[in-house]
This record gives structure tokens, sequence and C-alpha cells, in this order.
């Protein structure tokens, strides 16, 4: 699914919770999370860029010059955490595949 403010009118964005909590419990669920607030609206623009630099890293490319040595820790940190998140995810659908 991918995201777009602007094709939601003003009722979609009341009902999926874009300035403010959903009136409809559960608008959102994810796994067994479910949020009142549009995901656009939870995540922050630190940690999109983060996804952006992974994007870019698992092409081959790095945001800063030199090697992995020479990126910043919270950047080589951020792209762990994004590793792991995704390796659960591929085991998860691996499992039920296997199922």
């Amino acid at each position: 699914m991918k995201l777009d403010c602007r094709r939601c009118s003003q009722t979609d964005k009341i009902e999926k919770g874009c300035e403010h909590d959903s009136p409809i419990p559960g608008a959102w669920k994810l796994k067994d999370w479910e949020f009142q607030r549009c995901p656009l609206k939870l995540v922050t623009r630190k940690s999109l860029e983060y996804v952006l630099a992974y994007i870019y890293y698992s092409n081959g490319y790095l945001p800063n010059p030199g090697g992995w040595m020479e990126q910043p820790q919270k950047l080589l940190s951020a792209l762990e955490i994004i590793e792991r998140e995704l390796e659960t995810i591929r085991q998860s659908k691996y499992d039920k595949q296997g199922a």
C-alpha cells in the first residue's frame, strides 16, 4: 500500500487519523499492533531518511564519502536495526510458507 496524503479527502483524513487520532478503533493494523494515527504521522523525517539510506546501501551506495568505517555510528546502527527487522519479516514469511 502506498500512502499519499494528496489522495485523502477531508473525511479520509479524519477517519485515518491524519491530524488527530482516528475515531475508528483499530483504524490501522500491523500484526498485533493497532494505531489510531496515519503511519505517515508516526514515522519521523529522520526515520524516513534512514530507510532511504538503507535502500541506497542495499544497492551498494553509502551516503557519506569513504567506506563503512567513515559512516556515522548512528547511521550504521539504523542500518543494522532495519536489516534485523527485514530479516524478521522474511523469516516470518518463510515460516508461513513452510507451514
